[in-house]
């Protein structure tokens, strides 16, 4: 007991969340965030970490964009994420996390999945319409497997305590769910061997229900019929010999009670209990099983919240465990008072808010156009850091356990902490009795760092106390440093704050043997990308507004706006003097990457792709290699990619007819074999090389002619993955109609290929040459001030957004901004968390 209350006091844990300025987004906008970030053991400032990594997820699992922001004292951050680089609408996923956060997986990290739908067709017209994808369309999915093996009717199994004893009653919740992860209804029967139903279960709307395991649980089986009269036998988890089991079943009174029992050898050993609180050991206490232990407390001298309580031996490890949550009363303090001091909107009028709190608090806010809300609230601060940061995975209307501490709301509770509970603490871990070693351990970045690795390509080469160089710059700041790597070649530099992009230059000092090092560089700390609930990718029910503001519904309609080409300003045509002559610069220029961006469905950036192999002490791989890896609908296996063939054969057929009917002219590649240059869902692929078609079509395809310029653009096609800059795929059958003759030709999927129009690129070893990210700078959010310039066509839907409106020491501010032209119905959302750990939010 001595060493778990040492080592929670030790390795405090950290928590974030992130509250933002609107409910979904369109593409194109900004998503605007501000960052809580506090201890996990009271959700209190004072964490040590001083950098958050915020990472924006596409449908797909990738991430697509990455923020890195400097924590305050306050434990505060804010930034914003660009939503105008995106290929196609659908659920994306924010995550926030710190590095020494990783250490506990992705369940640690702060997660929450937003709609963002397409670009409006015209400026204003907002409708929530996402891109509809065919299975055969689907994109790429990187996120986790599935561990469930899916089929129309599935149940999954959690014994209370963890696990089923034989000789001993147990109760066991279970879960019950279709093919794609949706909640299903269903009446159960427990049989045992002989087919005989021993008890009934039934799952709620959640899907989840409880039984109890009689004393005898062997052979047994558990049968269910859904609404739609669906049956199937499940065999429940194969029982442990010896052990203890603990029950803690709801209470509906002032009392909370449980009880431990357990098999014959286990009766008179010395065990131990241990209740925790989000981290902090609330009470133990040593006992003896015997013929069963019982233990009771009242409700009210407990910690409100998610507690965790441990059943252990000697030795530290784990009998039985299980989480419990006790409603947390709500107070009249926590809440964020809005009172306007505007009587009526008006377009492009001012409002003037007066907002009352907890005196000398901060918080963020954000008033939102309601007509243009497409999306429900979500989770609340308060839900995040009391009740979703503590279990694994998504809480289908999380607030719903915090609006009651009646016996039905006690009952949900339960069994959400029986299905879904996950140990944030590992008590054993922290009891020593399974230790993780110190090499696995991510530290907290309490300010800006450089680590990694250096690593020998042969196993013989000493990695230890080898010198490290380290130089750093940008424009004309640098900095430097040297160290000798320790006994398992890790080096570590601290930096000042720095901003933004800078170069970064890493060698080993090793001479000749320079060529047999790699110098890795720590900055991937993200997990895996989680598998989303069918719940979180779908729009929130909208609640009605209760904000006290009336629209002016005749100045709405009768005054007058500029339009925006009236509010623009044309420059003057440019007098050309001479014609500027093609060159190199210009055709970098020419082939732009728009061509691409325009079609994509899916993106890759193969320059990031590079540094994370380097990043991970890996080889660059040939393109083609990477490409069927990155993606599981590639295959280009039997694909001559790098040899150039063109063996003579037969000519195709259509290609002759459209010869003869005069359709096309005879190219160059005309009655030569047909080469297959890969396929992508089993379609061909149509290669486009920085503009200029390379190669590809399928069998059915006619080429554009090959000229000496395509050969070669052919030529200079990627080897490497280091060679290649991006890569664009697209479905779209409209988007190779330049580069081959359609009529006649398969249905291709068209990847645009774009390079850095250079020669073969080599890497030195031993050396490392990339970048490092300092601090991102966070963007100023703007909006007009109608009263320096007269109304006018305004679509901002988010209409004000503040990261830190400060309480002064009678707990007021005042809020002042400007409606914009067409919003008749205004919604607020404001959100933070008091120097003492409580959440505060508006209603």
């Amino acid at each position: 007991m001595t060493r778990v209350v040492s080592a929670t006091r030790r390795m405090v844990q950290e928590k974030v969340y992130l509250h933002f300025d609107n409910t979904g987004y369109f593409m194109g906008e900004k998503m605007w965030f501000t960052a809580y970030v506090v201890r996990a053991d009271g959700h209190c400032p004072g964490v040590r970490s001083r950098v958050l990594y915020v990472e924006l997820l596409n449908p797909s699992g990738d991430v697509v964009q990455r923020r890195k922001l400097k924590i305050d004292g306050r434990g505060h951050a804010h930034g914003d994420l660009s939503l105008d680089s995106l290929y196609g609408a659908g659920f994306y996923e924010v995550r926030a996390f710190t590095r020494y956060m990783s250490n506990w997986g992705g369940a640690a990290c702060f997660s929450r999945v937003f709609p963002v739908f397409r670009t409006p067709p015209t400026p204003g017209a907002y409708e929530p319409v996402m891109d509809e994808r065919s299975y055969r369309r689907r994109l790429p999915d990187f996120r986790e497997a599935d561990t469930l093996q899916r089929s129309r009717l599935n149940v999954s199994f959690y014994p209370e305590g963890g696990r089923l004893v034989s000789g001993l009653r147990s109760r066991v919740a279970f879960q019950v769910s279709d093919g794609s992860g949706r909640h299903v209804q269903a009446e159960g029967e427990l049989l045992d061997g002989s087919g005989r139903v021993v008890c009934r279960g039934s799952s709620d709307s959640t899907g989840r229900g409880v039984f109890t395991v009689p004393s005898s649980c062997d052979g047994l089986r558990f049968r269910l019929r859904d609404t739609r009269g669906r049956i199937k036998e499940f065999p429940l988890p194969a029982p442990s010999s010896e052990g203890c089991v603990l029950e803690l079943p709801p209470c509906f009174d002032d009392s909370l009670r449980f009880s431990v029992r357990g098999t014959a050898s286990y009766r008179d050993r010395l065990l131990g209990y241990m209740l925790m609180n989000y981290g902090r050991v609330w009470t133990c206490d040593t006992f003896r099983v015997g013929s069963g232990y019982h233990k009771s407390y009242l409700r009210d001298s407990l910690p409100e919240g998610v507690n965790q309580l441990t059943v252990f031996d000697g030795s530290g490890r784990i009998l039985c465990e299980r989480l419990f949550f006790l409603f947390p009363k709500p107070s009249a303090s926590d809440t964020i008072g809005i009172m306007s001091e505007t009587s009526r909107l008006t377009p492009c009028g001012k409002v003037r808010l007066r907002l009352r709190s907890v005196p000398g608090s901060v918080f963020s806010f954000s008033a939102m156009d309601g007509g243009t809300v497409f999306n429900g609230r979500g989770p609340s601060v308060k839900s995040w850091l009391l009740l979703s940061s503590e279990v694994k995975g998504y809480i289908d209307n999380v607030g719903y356990y915090f609006e009651s501490d009646d016996s039905v709301h006690r009952r949900a509770s339960d069994l959400l902490m029986l299905v879904q509970g996950w140990r944030r603490y590992d008590w054993e871990e922290l009891s020593g009795y399974r230790p993780r070693s110190p090499g696995e351990w991510r530290p907290v970045e309490d300010m800006l760092y450089i680590t990694g690795h250096l690593r020998s390509v042969k196993k013989s080469l000493p990695v230890d106390s080898i010198p490290i160089k380290v130089y750093v710059y940008s424009g004309g700041s640098y900095t430097d440093g040297e160290m000798l790597t320790d006994s398992a070649g890790r080096y570590a530099f601290s930096l000042p704050d720095v901003w933004g992009e800078w170069n970064l230059q890493l060698k080993a000092g090793v001479k000749k043997l320079k060529s047999r090092y790699l110098l890795t560089v720590d900055r991937r700390f993200g997990p895996p990308a989680r598998r989303l609930s069918p719940y979180e990718c779908r729009a929130l029910p909208v609640l009605p507004s209760d904000l006290p503001l009336l629209p002016d519904t005749m100045e709405f309609d009768t005054l007058p706006l500029l339009s925006l080409s009236e509010r623009l300003h044309k420059l003057p045509e440019v007098d050309v003097k001479a014609k500027r002559r093609f060159t190199d610069g210009a055709r970098a220029a020419w082939a732009t990457e728009k061509r691409g961006q325009y079609w994509a469905d899916v993106y890759y950036d193969c320059d990031e792709e590079t540094e994370r192999y380097l990043d991970e002490g890996k080889e660059i791989p040939l393109f083609c290699d990477w490409f069927m890896e990155r993606s599981e609908f590639v295959d280009l296996s039997h694909t001559p990619f790098y040899t150039g063939a063109f063996g003579e054969m037969d000519s195709n057929p259509l290609e002759e007819a459209a010869v003869e009917a005069g359709d096309v002219e005879k190219s160059p590649t005309f009655g030569k074999e047909h080469v297959e240059w890969g396929r992508y869902k089993g379609r061909p692929i149509v290669w486009i090389l920085d503009n200029e078609y390379a190669k590809g079509g399928g069998e059915m395809a006619i080429e554009v002619p090959i000229s000496e310029r395509t050969k070669e653009t052919i030529a200079l096609f990627p080897f490497f993955l280091d060679e290649a800059k991006s890569v664009y795929i697209t479905e779209n059958p409209n988007a190779s109609v330049a580069y081959h003759y359609p009529p006649y030709a398969e249905d291709v999927v068209t990847v645009f290929v774009y390079t850095h129009f250079s020669p073969r690129r080599r890497m030195e070893k031993g050396v490392r040459r990339t970048y490092f990210q300092g601090y991102n700078v966070p963007s100023t959010f703007e909006m007009p001030d109608y009263s320096l310039m007269p109304p006018a066509e305004d679509f901002r839907r988010t209409l004000y957004w503040n990261p830190d409106v400060r309480m002064d020491e009678n707990g007021e501010a005042i809020i002042e901004f400007y409606n914009n032209s067409s919003c008749r119905e205004i919604r607020i959302s404001a959100e933070g968390v008091t120097p003492d750990g409580r959440s505060i939010f508006n209603e």
